[in-house]
């Protein structure tokens, strides 16, 4: 049976000063069909009174991504109790990382990512960074080719004013600078390092 927890709304309030009203969800899990918020999908509050609101006006709705979220994280619960109740000797077996399936699996990454990354496309300084950290991680080098590639990239997404934007033509930030320049550095080589436009 699957576990689901329950997560809070960023709410000030403390869940006993909230009364439920037809259309929310009941306490155990995510609605059945998770609608985006926004402001036609909550009722405004009856009456004039602003005292009525907090009782009156209906909870938003969890979206698509919070339900999926919850999914992931009820998900990650199960295994973590699994783990924390198996045998000492099972463990060892349970956490067996299988070093050559994750090498392939970022390698393969590195060169070419299915069409479901798409909307990733913002990020892609995050995708190498994650990839080549990961490799690294695992003591992995990187052939000169794909190391070659990946500082190319790195090159056309940096902007001719400083910092790198998360794809070729998108506007430079902190959080792609960062990723991509941690990426550089881990690649660390003489290339990759003078790469950077300082």
């Amino acid at each position: 049976s699957s576990h689901m927890v329950r997560l809070s709304l960023r709410s000030s309030r403390p869940h006993g000063d909230r009364a439920p009203s037809r259309g929310t969800q009941p306490s155990g899990g995510p609605p059945a069909s998770a609608a985006p918020m926004d402001s036609s999908s909550q009722s405004p509050p009856a009456g004039g009174d602003p005292s009525e609101d907090g009782a009156a006006a209906e909870l938003p709705r969890l979206t698509v991504t919070q339900v999926e979220q919850m999914k992931v994280e009820a998900r990650v619960a199960d295994i973590y109790r699994v783990l924390f109740d198996a045998a000492p000797n099972a463990k060892s077996v349970m956490l067996e990382l299988w070093r050559d399936q994750h090498v392939e699996y970022l390698t393969k990454g590195l060169r070419h990512l299915a069409p479901s990354f798409h909307v990733l496309d913002a990020n892609r300084p995050w995708l190498c960074y994650w990839m080549v950290h990961g490799l690294a991680v695992l003591d992995e080098t990187l052939d000169d080719d794909l190391e070659n590639d990946i500082v190319d990239f790195l090159s056309r997404c940096q902007d001719k004013h400083g910092g790198y934007g998360g794809g070729p033509g998108q506007l430079p930030h902190l959080a792609t600078s960062y990723a991509a320049v941690n990426t550089l550095v881990t690649i660390g080589s003489e290339r990759a390092l003078s790469s950077i436009k300082r």
